[in-house]
Parts: structure tokens; sequence; C-alpha cells
């Protein structure tokens, strides 16, 4: 069964808080990955960077506190979004744009970002191959990706994260993101991972495997 995108964005959208304090309980995993994810970018002064699923900000935050480059964060829920707008004053950083917009129908023209980075957001997606697509068509040629996504046998953190996802929404049926049955295909191995990236066009995907998480360097041709 596909994931039910209004059930996990209204998910999401109400757990934003639980979620960042989750976050912040795995800070050590993050502190592992996101030097070497954005350290991939190879982010220069002049680039336009889209954090895509960005959550409380974590990613494009951090990136803005070591660059100049001009960074929108998008998320599906409006709550992540304020959510991330405030984290991003709390910490210094006021000049990153936070919208609201759906991976798979992304509101900017071709061609328009240098780098991507997303973390953690293409599992939670119902369309995951349009998603893919979408990131591909919005990054300029020669323009870089990096995809961070838990693996599926080894992040140990993400497979708690998911149950205790599952476990909401028995628990609130409005609550309800993901069944039983999705448990085990939510996350990605290297091979689908890798499949889905490369489908999308991206003519180069490397992945590398840190702390029980996938960071694919995705460039386009």
């Amino acid at each position: 069964m596909p994931i039910d995108k209004e059930a996990t964005a209204t998910w999401y959208n109400t757990a934003a808080p639980l979620y960042s304090f989750f976050r912040n309980l795995t800070r050590r995993t993050d502190c592992d990955i996101m030097p070497y994810a954005i350290g991939c970018l190879d982010l220069s002064r002049s680039d336009m960077v889209l954090d895509a699923g960005t959550g409380p900000g974590t990613y494009a935050i951090e990136i803005a506190r070591h660059s100049t480059a001009k960074i929108i964060g998008v998320d599906i829920s409006p709550k992540f979004v304020a959510l991330a707008q405030k984290n991003a004053v709390a910490e210094g950083v006021p000049v990153i744009e936070f919208l609201r917009a759906d991976l798979e129908s992304l509101p900017f023209r071709k061609a328009t970002f240098n780098k991507i980075i997303c973390g953690g957001a293409l599992q939670a997606v119902a369309d995951r191959e349009r998603a893919a697509s979408e990131l591909f068509r919005v990054l300029v040629e020669g323009g870089r990706a990096v995809v961070v996504e838990p693996h599926k046998k080894r992040s140990v953190n993400d497979r708690l994260f998911l149950i205790m996802m599952y476990l909401t929404g028995l628990a609130h049926r409005k609550l309800h993101a993901i069944g039983v049955d999705q448990l085990t295909d939510y996350f990605f191995e290297e091979e689908t991972l890798y499949n889905l990236l490369s489908g999308a066009g991206f003519f180069q995907v490397k992945i590398e495997l840190r702390s029980g998480t996938m960071c694919a360097v995705c460039d386009k041709q």
C-alpha cells in the first residue's frame, strides 16, 4: 500500500514539536552525518541552495552558519515552516527563506538551484519517483544534490522513530499516517535509493554509509 500523503502531512504537522525533540535526542548522529553531507555539496558563495523537506530547518541553519549562499527551505507542513523560521532567528541566521511546498510539485522553475540538500524526506513522500524527478528538474546542469536517508536495516534511531509514528496513529486515528504493512518498506536500502536517484536522471550517484545513514551524492550532467 502506498504512503498516504495527506495523512503523513497531517502527522508531521501535528507532531512537529515532538519530532524536533526526537531530533535533538539523536543529535550525535547528526554531528557525524551532517558535516559530511554539507561538505559533499561543495558550496560556493554564489550558490542557490534548496533544503528539500527542511523540517525544523536543521540542515538549512547549519549551512547558513558556514556559508553566504542563498538558502530556501521547503516543507509540506506549515508548522515545520514556522518552527524552522523560529529556529533560524534563534540561531542568528534569519536570512533563510522558508516556504510551504510539496516535494512532488516544487514551486520553482527548471534549473533554479545550484545545490540541493534533502535530509530524510524522500522516504515520507507518497510518489518518490516524482519527488526525485522534481529535485532533478529544479537543479541546474552541473549542479549537485545530496540526499540523506536512513538505511533500512542499519539505522536504529530511525526505526524507533518509525515505530513511534505508527503507535501515535494507533492512539489517535487522525494521526494514522502509516500502516503495519508499511513498516518494512518505509526506508531505503542502497540499491533502491540508487535506482530511484539514477532513474530520475542523475548521471552519477555515489552512496556512502555513515552511522547507519546513507548519503547519496548526485550530479547532474
